[in-house]
């Protein structure tokens, strides 16, 4: 009970403030609150690598037993995103954290997503009614590691030029700064159809699912055009001359 009252004490006041963190941001490092003290003693590390196989669990499974309903599917994705906010409470209350625990939660988080929007494709696949393309699903899947890797690249550019450079420091991430709202907006829908394919008696799975891809293809493709506007904003009055042996 005492480790409940210290995270929601330090937490308190991010949980559902929509300023700070979107909504279902929130509903997730609570459910990671409620489920810390059993898992509080592992190695955070750990937590990260059954995130990704929770993830990477559900993707034979819908491919070998089609029968399994998506809803059932979709409870281990969710599982593994509850994991994902769990491992970083861990690893603070053992003090633990390290940089390598940071690069590998990102680095799986872009997998289990991939192995999310892979899922979802199969599943229109097999009932063989798709409203768009098949390759812009496709494409959609592949703009989710690109964002992602635009991102780092921006952020360690960032850095790197505030090591070089005595002038303004840069911020390694800016898409809050810019577009917090839109940025909110996007990934809280994208969590809901997410959230709503444990009803499928209640709405239409394969229109859910085309909504979906529609609102990940629009949240990357505006991360990769933000990015690329505010690396020439950014970066292009800072020159590399002092670093050029690299």
């Amino acid at each position: 009970m005492q480790d409940y009252k210290i995270l929601f004490k330090k937490y308190r006041k991010d949980l559902f403030n929509y300023k700070e963190n979107s909504f279902f941001v929130s509903i997730y490092r609570l459910c990671a609150i409620v489920i810390f003290p059993i898992f509080k003693n592992l190695n955070p590390n750990l937590m990260s690598y059954l995130g990704l196989l929770l993830g990477f669990i559900a993707l034979p499974v819908s491919y070998f037993f089609e029968e399994l309903s998506l809803n059932i599917i979709i409870i281990f994705f969710l599982l593994s995103f509850i994991i994902d906010h769990a491992d970083g409470l861990i690893a603070r209350y053992q003090k633990t954290t390290s940089f390598h625990g940071r690069f590998i939660d990102g680095l799986f988080g872009v997998l289990v997503g991939g192995f999310l929007h892979l899922v979802l494709v199969n599943y229109l696949y097999n009932t063989n009614n798709n409203f768009f393309n098949i390759n812009f699903y496709y494409i959609t899947i592949l703009l989710l590691p690109i964002q992602h890797l635009i991102l780092d690249r921006f952020s360690a550019l960032a850095r790197w030029c505030n090591e070089i450079s005595r002038g303004k420091k840069i911020k390694p991430y800016l898409r809050n700064k810019y577009f917090n709202r839109i940025t909110s907006i996007l990934w809280d829908s994208e969590h809901l159809c997410i959230f709503l394919f444990l009803f499928p008696n209640f709405i239409d799975v394969k229109i859910l699912i085309e909504v979906f891809f529609a609102l990940s293809f629009l949240a990357s493709s505006f991360s990769i055009i933000l990015y690329t506007i505010l690396s020439k904003k950014y970066f292009s009055n800072v020159s590399n001359q002092l670093d050029n042996r690299e």
